[in-house]
């Protein structure tokens, strides 16, 4: 029943008794209902009626008090002097009666009859004058002697102007007083309160302040989830999401807040009634899914019989639902109340209860993690086991919470280094960085000989993120030669690590005393099977693509996400994208990254992100590649990165300083970066990158000494391939600007005869670019269509814009200017889709004095047209006849769009055209300073 339903029985009932026919009404609910505001308002509305009221509520600590609930009701209203004195007069001589004989079951003395008699009379004799309303709240708790006074009154209510109107818990299983079964067994009316429902919970949500329908049946539909329907815990969760307090809260506005009230509440409820009930409900949190009477009784020494109905008042009162507490905001509260030790206490035997039951090891490990400690061997085990099924479940928390406990536990045992490997391992998925503080105790540990070779693969992975080359080298070389390198898990991906971060496979180390002593004495072959069966991209430069090659990749990247490592995709991907195999290499780009932001991976989002982003930038699109690059840096710390961040900065700087802007690049270049980075094939990228940024900004000797220290390095490690990083090209553009044309053209050969199989077209296109730039005038065109053929066949936009430029430029010098603006707009055409409008010439094209026609001393027709217009309209003209848009030409010369199109205007008039193509070429040969 309702609050209104419920408030109009006992509003009848008023009316009833007012009419001289009295009435007894039972008001019953389970825990929290809503009893007592329901009584409140009653009496609220009886006095207003002109009814006295007299009221009462007992207390678990006052139950053996004697006529203390009748001592209330006296006392709870005021009445004349004289009838408090006769009431108090009959209690008093009632409690200093002695040898009292009143019990839960026994009877009463004559003496003891008269004296509630004479009470009930009265009574009776009060309401005469006007009807009066007695309500006793939580009569479950009323002493034995107020029962039998109420008892008393209730049997001479037919025709006195008395309502009686009593309440007490629903509770199963309860059984009370013998006096008190007899008082409650047949009233006149009997209210039972029950939970709220959605419509109610509406109802309340509208009557709170400034809330608008459609906004208050969302609201009511989460209160109900969160509340059970619980009356008192529906009002808490009203508090917490008042209006006042919401504004000022931070998080998913769309989710109700579940503040300190609430949380008050929950425990209001369960500390109200029995004392075991808060026993259970933490026994419920603390066994979670595992929760049954029986174990639960186990667990806080209970019997099942007592456990049972406190659960089943649990249940009525909507705080429990389905066995388990009905929502984990409750349960949060619970686990959440200090018990100190206690807790500690319980979440121990529960793990080992669960443990006995053969319960997973997720769930048992819950309970260790919770108690803090580790009770004996059998917990170290479960909690190993219970990390590894949460890593299989994509829970890295959990897994991490699991082996640092195991790894407190363990001591200096040897448990303990599987604890520090398998947290190294975590570590890589989420946040790399982090496993530093595991990584010496491991090598430690290696060097005695006391590291198995499945916990050496995280320690290796780590010296090669940090830019140990040299030591991860020899250890991956020792455990490729001993005989567990065919059972070695993650043997091949360190291998292909190796490479991705050093741009050549591992070889063996030339020292074998170097290894260390424990492996030395392993026989076996340098590189397993496993390792020779991997793809990399050296044997693509060196050997191009293969069936067998590609077949590979493809293996790897149709495998699941976590049977890998990021490196090992990283370089499947490149190796499909270097062979031309774009669309199938972006595809699988997708798929991955799709598939690591489900699983909320960052270490693989960053390492996906990179290789994104520098596939991008090969293919022009330059807004993705540093939107790509930036997301990489974003996903991991640069400690995180370690030597490898080089990757995406580079890339970043790249695509920041083809896009002009020349400020963002610099801020990227002041990052500090780990020395070890200049190790690293991610080191050549970034001397490569800021060679370029200190071409576009004029540094040109600090450009020269970033690409002669990266061709340095790449010839002593020996993987001077021009598809890894094209440094001969960027030092002969740097030749360029030094006016050196020769060397120049012969670094850009050299480039050209060292050009492999793989990516031959884009690579061998962006080297004619340059070849072309140092050759002759009459030479230019024919290796810069080439170059063009090549670039369009390889896709990348933001080159062939660049040579289309370098064209225009040659066709221009060669005096073809319709050809040269025809080119021209074509170039920036392909320049707008890359993002940028920074598309300079490598070299500043003067016209040779046999390729000009000689000029008439007297000015032509066209030439006195175009010396007619003014200054700003000649500037305008010239960009037109670029072509350049009315946009374009507005950016440059620093003016409106419409101020271009009124100069246009009066450039047709005067020299008497309708369209930009028919401007005359004698202004591209104009003086005045305007670069196209």
């Amino acid at each position: 029943m309702g609050k209104k339903e419920a408030l109009e029985v006992l509003s009848s009932s008023l009316t009833h008794a007012q009419d001289g026919c009295g009435r007894l009404v039972l008001v019953t609910g389970s825990l929290t209902s809503g009893k007592t505001t329901l009584l409140q308002q009653f009496s609220e509305i009886s006095e207003a009626s002109g009814a006295t009221v007299l009221s009462a509520t007992g207390s678990r600590a006052e139950r053996d008090l004697h006529m203390g609930i009748v001592w209330q009701l006296v006392h709870s209203t005021p009445i004349s002097p004289e009838t408090v004195r006769r009431f108090s007069r009959l209690i008093r001589v009632e409690t200093s009666a002695e040898n009292e004989t009143e019990s839960l079951s026994g009877g009463l003395r004559q003496d003891d009859v008269l004296a509630l008699h004479s009470l009930s009379s009265s009574l009776l004799t009060l309401a005469r004058s006007r009807p009066t309303v007695i309500i006793v709240d939580d009569l479950h708790f009323a002493d034995n002697a107020s029962l039998q006074a109420l008892l008393f009154l209730q049997r001479r209510l037919r025709s006195a102007r008395v309502l009686v109107v009593l309440s007490s818990w629903d509770r199963p299983g309860y059984v009370g007083p013998a006096v008190q079964t007899e008082l409650m067994r047949q009233p006149h009316r009997r209210v039972v309160l029950g939970r709220l429902s959605t419509d109610e919970i509406t109802e309340l949500v509208m009557e709170s302040d400034h809330r608008d329908l459609p906004s208050a049946t969302d609201l009511s539909e989460a209160f109900r989830s969160l509340s059970g329907g619980n009356p008192l815990l529906v009002r808490a969760l009203l508090d917490d999401n008042a209006p006042a307090v919401a504004d000022e809260r931070s998080g998913d506005a769309g989710r109700p807040l579940v503040g300190e009230a609430f949380q008050q509440a929950v425990l209001d409820c369960l500390h109200r009634w029995d004392p075991a009930l808060m026993k259970v409900a933490r026994g419920l949190a603390v066994l979670d899914d595992h929760a049954t009477p029986e174990l639960i009784g186990r667990l806080l020494t209970m019997q099942p019989d007592t456990v049972a109905q406190m659960l089943a008042i649990l249940e009525r009162a909507g705080l429990l639902h389905q066995g388990r507490l009905s929502s984990p905001e409750i349960a949060a509260v619970v686990r959440g109340t200090p018990l100190g030790e206690e807790t500690t206490r319980l979440y121990s035997l529960a793990a080992e209860l669960l443990y006995e039951h053969g319960a997973i090891a997720r769930d048992v490990a819950r309970c260790l993690v919770s108690a803090g400690k580790v009770p004996g061997p059998w917990a170290l085990r479960a909690l190993r086991q219970a990390a590894d099924q949460a890593l299989a479940d994509h829970d890295v928390d959990s897994a991490v919470r699991s082996l640092e406990l195991g790894l407190r536990a363990s001591g200096q045992g040897p448990d303990a280094l599987k604890f520090r490997a398998a947290l190294v391992h975590v570590a890589w998925r989420v946040n790399p960085s982090a496993a530093a503080p595991h990584i010496f105790p491991l090598y430690d540990a290696l060097n005695r000989g006391q590291l198995r070779s499945d916990d050496t693969v995280p320690l290796i992975r780590h010296l090669l993120w940090q830019g140990d080359r040299a030591m991860a080298a020899r250890l991956l070389q020792s455990i490729a030669s001993s005989p567990e390198a065919g059972r070695t898990v993650g043997l091949p991906g360190l291998r292909i690590a190796h490479e991705w971060i050093y741009g050549a496979p591992c070889e063996p180390p030339t020292d074998e005393s170097a290894v260390s002593p424990a492996r030395s004495r392993a026989k076996g072959p340098a590189v397993g099977p496993q390792l020779r069966e991997c793809p990399t991209l050296s044997t693509l430069w060196r050997y191009g693509t293969s069936d067998a090659l590609l077949n590979s990749a493809e293996h790897i990247l149709q495998g699941r996400l976590y049977d890998t490592i990021p490196e090992t995709a990283a370089m499947a991907l490149l190796v499909l994208h270097h062979a031309g195999h774009r669309k199938q290499a972006e595809y699988w780009h997708s798929v991955l990254s799709a598939e690591a932001t489900r699983l909320d991976a960052p270490t693989w989002q960053a390492v996906l992100a990179s290789v994104g982003a520098d596939m991008a930038m090969r293919h022009g699109d330059l807004a993705r590649a540093a939107a790509q690059a930036r997301e990489a840096l974003n996903r991991l710390h640069s400690q995180s990165w370690g030597a490898a961040i080089g990757f995406p900065l580079s890339t970043l700087i790249l695509a920041e300083t083809a896009m002009g802007r020349y400020e963002e690049a610099s801020k990227l270049l002041d990052m500090v970066v780990p020395e070890a980075v200049f190790d690293t094939v991610s080191g050549l990228h970034y001397l490569y990158a800021r060679g370029h940024y200190s071409l576009a900004v004029d540094r040109v000797l600090a450009a020269l000494g970033d690409f002669e220290r990266c061709g340095a390095l790449m010839q002593e490690w020996d993987i001077d391939y021009p598809a890894l990083v094209p440094w001969r090209g960027g030092l002969a553009q740097t030749q360029l600007r030094l006016g050196r044309t020769k060397e120049a053209a012969e670094l850009v050969t050299q480039q050209l005869d060292r050009i492999g199989p793989s990516d031959c077209a884009r690579t061998r296109g962006v080297s004619l670019r340059v070849l072309a730039a140092a050759s002759p005038l009459k030479e230019r065109s024919s290796l810069l269509q080439e170059a063009v053929r090549l670039l369009e066949q390889s896709e990348d936009r933001l080159e062939t814009a660049r040579t289309l430029n370098d064209i225009s430029q040659v066709h221009h010098a060669l005096g073809d200017l319709g050809r040269a603006r025809l080119v021209a707009r074509r170039a920036t055409q392909e320049a707008k889709a890359c993002n940028t409008e920074v598309v300079h010439p490598l070299q500043v094209l003067r016209v040779p004095k046999q390729a000009t026609r000689r000029q008439p001393e007297t000015p032509t027709h066209e030439a006195a047209e175009v010396l007619a217009l003014s200054e700003a309209e000649r500037k305008v003209a010239t960009l037109a006849a670029y072509g350049h848009s009315n946009r374009e030409i507005g950016r440059k010369l620093y003016i409106t769009v419409s101020t271009v199109e009124q100069h246009l205007t009066r450039v047709y008039r005067k020299l008497n055209v309708r369209q930009r193509a028919d401007l005359p070429s004698e202004l591209t040969r104009s003086s005045c300073d305007v670069r196209p």
